[in-house]
């Protein structure tokens, strides 16, 4: 959570309530809201990709490709962003996994992401760790990782065993 000790448009002390902040000189009110991420597993012949974070918060665990939403960008424009930046790749979104909150250690503070994470394939199967990735590992569908940067990101491997299972199912049936 951010603390805003002094008002960010008067630079007066402001007062902290529950779910916002409000300046004690001119009133005004900043919010606590999620902060919105976007991001999305590739899935190819039973296994998917997820990276390692090269840098804190998280470093050395497994992450999903994809990041912060930047003012006015949809999920989709953000993922495919972000895709470029972390992998120098392309994506075509498959399907809208779910949508997930999770903690993320940003300056300090804890604040709470409202990641949207999609299933996507590779328009560009070249892929190279950039940005905050140190590399790129594919894992079997049916298994979890234990080292995980946060815990949503298991909830959303068994939404993705899940779709993955229905998928399947759906192709075997036609």
């Amino acid at each position: 959570m951010k603390n805003y000790k002094f008002c960010p448009y008067c630079g007066k002390p402001s007062k902290k309530y529950k779910e916002y902040f409000a300046c004690t000189n001119c009133g005004k009110v900043v919010y606590l809201n999620s902060y919105p991420t976007a991001s999305a597993f590739i899935v190819e012949n039973s296994k998917y990709l997820i990276s390692k974070r090269a840098i804190e918060p998280s470093k050395g665990k497994y992450d999903v490709v994809g990041g912060f939403l930047k003012e006015g960008e949809t999920p989709e424009k953000g993922l495919r962003r972000e895709f470029r930046e972390e992998t120098g790749s392309s994506v075509k979104i498959i399907d809208l996994l779910g949508i997930y909150l999770g903690k993320y250690d940003y300056q300090g503070d804890i604040i709470t992401t409202f990641n949207v994470c999609y299933i996507a394939k590779l328009t560009n199967p070249k892929i190279d760790p950039r940005d905050d990735v140190a590399s790129f590992h594919w894992f079997p569908i049916n298994k979890i990782p234990k080292n995980l940067s946060d815990p949503w990101l298991a909830k959303a491997l068994k939404d993705l065993q899940i779709w993955y299972a229905k998928q399947q199912k759906i192709k075997t049936n036609h």
